[in-house]
């Protein structure tokens, strides 16, 4: 039975998919291994009495793990306010032979063979294609559908393929 969902994407989803989108790739690796490396050259310094230096790293530190990730909502933000495109609501329709998004303009269908990754993050889901185009879901919209389409995605995904942790309850 299809499940149809309509959503329209808002900062906070749009920000939580780019920022896993981000760090999930090499760019967003090397960010946090120089995170990471400035944290222990803070530390170095300190334990060596070398404070000036500490500073000096310990606001590299906070540049990188703190002001990257506010610079990238506010860049998220500024372009959802500029594109009329994204705050047209999409509608999803998930049944067994793939998703269909329906837009106002179009209408495109996905088989379920061209998704290869199906990840939970704290208020969305997202679904990459093999070309790393994502459908993104904010779950607090998707509303008493929620449950219906995370079992037609672990139905007609490889069970490797899905990492969501549900909010529902099921397993």
């Amino acid at each position: 039975m299809p499940v149809k969902v309509e959503v329209r994407l808002d900062v906070e989803s749009m920000t939580e998919f780019m920022l896993y989108h981000i760090y999930t790739g090499s760019a967003g690796a090397l960010t946090l291994v120089l995170g990471a490396l400035n944290i222990g050259l803070t530390v170095s310094f300190a334990l060596g009495g070398k404070y000036l230096y500490a500073v000096l790293f310990l606001v590299f530190t906070l540049l990188i793990l703190l002001a990257f990730p506010k610079f990238i909502k506010s860049k998220v933000k500024r372009q959802m306010e500029g594109a009329t495109k994204l705050k047209e609501p999409l509608n999803y329709e998930f049944n067994d032979e793939g998703v269909a998004t329906v837009t106002t303009s179009d209408r495109k269908t996905k088989q379920w063979d061209q998704f290869k990754k199906a990840v939970s993050r704290k208020k969305t889901i997202i679904l990459y294609d093999h070309s790393r185009r994502a459908i993104i879901l904010p779950v607090e919209q998707l509303g008493e559908s929620y449950t219906a389409v995370v079992d037609m995605i672990a139905a007609h995904m490889p069970g490797e393929a899905v990492k969501i942790i549900r909010t529902d309850g099921k397993k």
